[in-house]
């Protein structure tokens, strides 16, 4: 197979009569590489006139180099092939024990072939994809030097249809990895739909599942949970509400002219009865000892509460039905839940009384018909912009490079997907900061982190495309799915 797929190789290396070569120092220098002490492994000591006897090479955290020891007379050039491979043509032969070409044991640096004719000769050393190298020539005694960096960084671009496209990254800098999937969405070929874990109820499922749910071209794993069904943030499907939360977070939507959108998101909640009006705590969470807690059919088929508290099943602003506690949830019913302060205000309404439920966020988001609410913002107008501490992100998501996940807008306006690997061998993980330069680089202009951790997760055409830190995939509650139109 080696022969194979050097033949070209070899076809441009040995040519009929003597190679034209460059005279004296030959250098070609893609990248520069820091200096470190190596540990160096002698292949072969023995000293021949006319030609190459000697070659061996060394190994440290940043890179692997090859040395061949020259004549004076001997003629080189160093060329840097398209396909991934460093060819070095020589004037002279190669000694015959190094014929069956020389292992070096290092990933960056896959197998050296030798190939000679008795005259000249040739070594082809395969790189990594996206590693840089350098060579240049040593005195006293003249030998030259290719030194092959460690560390890369490349893309591989795919076009899956028309308006996706797959962006696979691969990085090594400083000894660590990192390798992420990106997808870039064109909304004219495709709608921006969050999905829930119980598909129309409040639920945690796998990704590929929620993915499954609409017959997704691509899905990555969206809102921060909890225990249950309880989903943090607010939550907007196809002009529902679905969830609130009590801070002002960053949100990524669509909004009425169906653009996506990315900035702060905050719920604002009011019900207002002719005993007085009351804030509303809530959007289908966990009643509390002291709340008004608001309940849609989006919670599942009844509120599970206990009988602590009062509650007001609504219908087109009219009580229809009053229980102490799990009332259920249907489709064009509201139902007010509250306990302590509440449940004293409201006490005394009967069946038949006006109740008003009034339910707003701040603009644009009030006509958007799509939202999910995450956080923190990564990136705005294209420079790095983290707002943790204004969102009240715990150290949880922002203390340690992990994986993580992402939506972005890039500048021709099409949605980028993104799911970076953490705490494996292959991807390290990012901390936010890092992850939000990396977005950047990616032609990203504003961005909101997602969940990540074990929840971080992409699925295209219905199958895992990254590697899931838990080695499994992990329930969540929603997911962000492309559509085809």
């Amino acid at each position: 197979m080696k022969i194979k797929r050097l033949t070209s190789i070899l076809a441009a290396c040995l040519v009929v009569g003597q190679i034209q070569f460059n005279v004296a120092q030959a250098a070609v220098s893609l990248a520069k590489t820091k200096p470190a002490v190596e540990q160096t492994q002698v292949l072969d000591n023995s000293i021949k006139n006319s030609e190459i006897s000697n070659i061996r090479y060394s190994k440290s955290d940043g890179k692997v180099r090859l040395v061949f020891d020259l004549n004076e007379t001997t003629q080189y050039e160093v060329k840097s092939m398209d396909n991934g491979y460093v060819m070095i043509d020589f004037s002279e032969p190669i000694a015959k024990n190094y014929a069956s070409g020389i292992n070096v044991n290092d990933a960056s640096v896959p197998f050296v072939e030798i190939y000679s004719d008795g005259k000249t000769s040739c070594a082809v050393i395969q790189v990594v994809d996206g590693s840089a190298f350098s060579s240049g020539e040593l005195q006293n005694p003249r030998r030259l030097y290719v030194d092959i960096s460690k560390d890369y960084e490349y893309s591989i671009t795919k076009n899956l249809e028309p308006g996706l496209t797959q962006i696979s990254y691969y990085s090594r800098k400083n000894g660590e990895k990192q390798m992420a999937q990106l997808v870039e969405v064109d909304p004219k070929y495709f709608k921006l739909v969050p999905v829930l874990g119980g598909g129309d109820k409040m639920a945690k499922n796998t990704v590929k599942a929620m993915s499954n749910y609409v017959d997704a071209a691509v899905a990555e794993n969206a809102s921060y949970f909890g225990d249950g069904r309880e989903l943090y943030g607010v939550t907007k499907i196809a002009g529902d509400l679905v969830s609130s939360m009590y801070l002002t977070r960053t949100a990524f939507g669509i909004l009425a002219d169906g653009s996506p959108y990315i900035g702060p998101v905050s719920y604002h909640g009011v019900v207002h009865s002719d005993n007085g009006d009351l804030y509303v705590s809530g959007l289908n969470g966990t009643r509390g000892s002291n709340s008004v807690m608001l309940y849609n059919h989006y919670y599942g088929t009844s509120t599970g509460t206990d009988n602590s508290g009062t509650e007001y099943v609504v219908k087109n602003d009219k009580i229809v039905s009053i229980n102490r506690g799990n009332s259920p949830l249907r489709k064009d019913e509201m139902v007010v839940s509250v306990t302590g302060d509440g449940k004293q205000v409201l006490n005394g309404l009967k069946v038949g009384d006006t109740l008003q439920i009034e339910q707003s966020l701040n603009e644009p988001w009030n006509a958007a018909t799509d939202i999910l609410g995450v956080g923190p913002l990564l990136v705005k107008d294209g420079q790095v912009d983290i707002t943790s501490a204004e969102e009240q992100i715990g150290v949880d998501v922002t203390g340690a490079k992990a994986p993580r996940t992402a939506v972005g807008i890039l500048r021709n306006g099409n949605v980028m997907f993104a799911v970076l690997d953490g705490r494996q061998s292959h991807s390290r993980g990012m901390m936010l900061d890092d992850f939000a330069r990396f977005l950047i680089g990616m032609d990203v202009v504003d961005a909101v982190n997602f969940d990540g951790g074990g929840s971080s997760e992409m699925v295209i055409g219905g199958k895992i495309v990254n590697s899931p830190s838990d080695g499994r995939e992990r329930p969540v509650a929603t997911a962000l799915t492309a559509v085809r139109r």
